[in-house]
């Protein structure tokens, strides 16, 4: 009889773990916070501050067009139509030339170690398709 009561002991016991882990994992999840949205102007806007803030964001996306279409920084690789730049810290850049790449001024020709102005066309691997090259001499 001892034998069947820590049986029925050791049942018991496993029938409460088991309940109490099931319950568990029924329980209702955390919500996830759903993200803040962005600001915006008022409807009723006084016209000057709704032309100030257009501008500003016009501003804005022509910055951040000609940032992503021109480089400057220093030369630090340069063989026939292949050249990297550093444009920072430890940034760099590459730039592809074509034919009818410009170079100013004129007649000068690239080398590491001189400072230059890309523009052109960003690629979509990062490097740049340089249309017009300034050296700073």
């Amino acid at each position: 009889m001892a034998m069947n009561a820590s049986f029925f002991r050791i049942a018991a016991i496993a029938t409460l773990a088991f309940a109490t882990a099931g319950s568990a994992v029924l329980a209702d999840p955390t919500p996830v916070p759903s993200p803040n949205p962005l600001p915006t102007l008022p409807a009723k806007t006084d016209p000057y501050v709704r032309t100030g803030v257009d501008l500003l964001i016009q501003v804005i996306g022509s910055e951040r067009q000609r940032v992503a279409n021109g480089s400057s920084g220093t030369v630090t690789y340069f063989k026939r139509f292949d050249m990297q730049v550093q444009t920072g810290g430890n940034r760099y850049r590459n730039v592809h030339l074509h034919q009818g790449t410009v170079i100013n001024p004129r007649g000068v020709s690239i080398s590491a170690g001189q400072t230059v102005d890309v523009s052109g066309r960003s690629q979509s691997d990062g490097s740049l398709e340089a249309d017009v090259i300034t050296i700073h001499v």
